[in-house]
């Protein structure tokens, strides 16, 4: 892999936005840090470079190990620059340089400009310890002269409390199960919450309240709500109220600390964030602002905002008025999908595969054998031999790095399948399956819509030979027009049992059952 010379880092570090360039560049990682860090003990030089760096914990060893560099950083605190001591400040974090506690805490006393102070207010939070908590503790930011100075004081408080909060210690909870009921509302592929609610039915859960793209059932055992596979996540509705900050944690903290207590073991505090989902229609709420708001007015002894490592999430949706609050639990682990170790741009979710299926399922078969001709990262083909017993599960694709992913998935999953690598079109079976089953390219994120139209008319023409007489066609795709036009030239070859529309990732696919005639 190619080194840069001094000089070519030099040159590029002049250019806008030069170091974040450099640091995503195809060369030699380590030659280049190991130039720029010499760069920085000669004249201070690639200090924004070597921060970008620093995201590989070998290359934190190699720059801690070089007393030469953590030197020249030390002294680098005293710079004329403030940029530099800013950047300084976010290496001594990066490193974790613990043992120049009490040299950064002396420069932050000293430094005057208000930027540099909040980066080195959070790497003294970063760095720990006693020394750190007790500064941090009776530090407090001088009030803004002026309204020049509004900003950066605002970010030194900021600053201040997140590096307050990275020093509490964070007590292990573990998850212990329902003590008693619990209204669960479940997130499903839009227009597919039907076929939901049936597998809700069958596993004994009642549903009710049922929308386009959710449902509520009540719950008392999280394990048994998971073996469901067609929804995408669990809430636990909290209340609705008006969207002001402190209204929201008025109804938000109480029960979010109530059901951590009753469900876990360890003490509190117990961590959480907020994410916020609102339809601003007058454009006037600062999303941004309003999560910092929400969480600041929730903070108390048992309750911390950890946005990086928290074990329970509120969700805020609603408008510009009104706001609907859920919690989200990540101390109960989903196990549903945990063979996708490994996806591919445009592959299918799971959840998705599982209740398309289920659309379909009065018209598939026990024991069948099954093909799907764009096969992905195998998920389609998974979901449907974990549904119901399959003869054989073959899965086709034209790319090898695709074919290699399914593989990994499968043996993750349990089920039998084999792969090939071929183009579907010059696929031949030795006899027709029962099922076929795709999740098509949609033109726009796969290809485009000129070899769509030639991969899908291919496809139907050659559906007689790859699918038996009276055998059933699922096909997945964006391209609905396109499909259903290419299938009625097919005439009397292909039918179609039924098509519905949903939703994928802001999109709106459709789904056709077909059968061969």
């Amino acid at each position: 892999m190619r080194k840069l010379t001094r000089d070519e880092i030099t040159e590029q570090l002049a250019k806008p936005n030069g170091a974040e360039a450099l640091a995503s560049m195809n060369v030699d990682k380590d030659a280049l840090l190991e130039t720029a860090a010499y760069m920085f003990i000669d004249s201070g030089a690639a200090s924004a470079l070597l921060l970008r760096l620093t995201n590989s914990k070998a290359h934190i060893i190699k720059l801690r190990e070089n007393e030469a560099f953590t030197d020249a950083l030390i002294k680098a605190l005293g710079s004329e620059s403030p940029k530099l001591r800013r950047n300084v400040a976010r290496l001594m974090g990066a490193l974790k340089l613990t043992e120049y506690t009490d040299e950064l805490i002396n420069a932050l006393k000293s430094e005057e400009q208000r930027f540099v102070r909040a980066s080195m207010i959070l790497a003294i939070g970063t760095l720990g310890g006693e020394r750190a908590c007790e500064f941090l503790k009776a530090y407090v930011p001088a009030p803004a002269a002026d309204e020049t100075e509004i900003k950066h004081y605002n970010a030194e408080v900021d600053a201040l409390t997140l590096a307050l909060r990275s020093l509490r210690p964070k007590s292990a909870h573990t998850y212990t199960g329902l003590k008693a009921e619990h209204e669960v509302e479940l997130r499903a592929p839009d227009l597919l919450t039907r076929q939901l609610a049936d597998e809700l039915e069958d596993l004994g859960f009642e549903v009710r309240d049922t929308r386009h793209d959710s449902l509520k059932t009540t719950v008392s055992d999280l394990a048994e709500l998971y073996e469901a596979r067609c929804f995408k996540e669990a809430l636990f509705p909290i209340a609705q109220c008006s969207m002001a900050p402190n209204a929201i944690a008025a109804k938000a903290a109480p029960f979010i600390e109530a059901f951590m207590r009753e469900t876990h073991e360890g003490e509190p505090p117990y961590r959480f964030r907020v994410e916020v989902n609102i339809s601003s229609a007058e454009g006037k709420l600062d999303r941004q602002e309003l999560v910092k708001n929400i969480a600041n007015a929730m903070e108390n002894e048992s309750l911390a905002n950890d946005p990086s490592d928290y074990e329970a999430e509120l969700r805020v949706e609603g408008n510009d008025k009104t706001a609907r609050l859920y919690m989200k639990l990540y101390t109960f682990r989903d196990e549903r999908f945990l063979y996708r170790a490994e996806s591919i741009p445009a592959s299918m979710s799971p959840c998705v595969a599982a209740a398309v299926l289920r659309l379909a399922q009065d018209y598939l078969s026990v024991n069948a054998r099954v093909i799907d001709p764009c096969c992905g990262s195998g998920t389609f083909l998974i979901e449907r031999g974990l549904l119901s017993p399959c003869q054989s599960l073959t899965g086709v694709d034209i790319a090898h790095s695709a074919i290699d992913v399914a593989r990994r998935n499968t043996a993750l999953s349990g089920v039998n399948a084999k792969y090939t690598v071929n183009d579907i079109l010059r696929f031949e079976c030795h006899r027709p399956y029962d099922e076929l089953i795709a999740n098509l390219p949609f033109g726009n994120r796969v290809g485009d819509h000129s070899s769509c139209e030639k991969l899908y008319s291919g496809l139907l023409a050659k559906l007689p030979k790859l699918v038996k007489k009276g055998g059933i066609a699922i096909l997945y795709t964006m391209e609905f027009t396109l499909l259903k036009r290419l299938i009625r030239e097919q005439g009397q070859k292909l039918t179609i049992l039924s098509q519905q529309r949903t939703e994928a990732g802001g999109l709106t696919p459709m789904i056709f059952i077909l059968r061969v005639n």
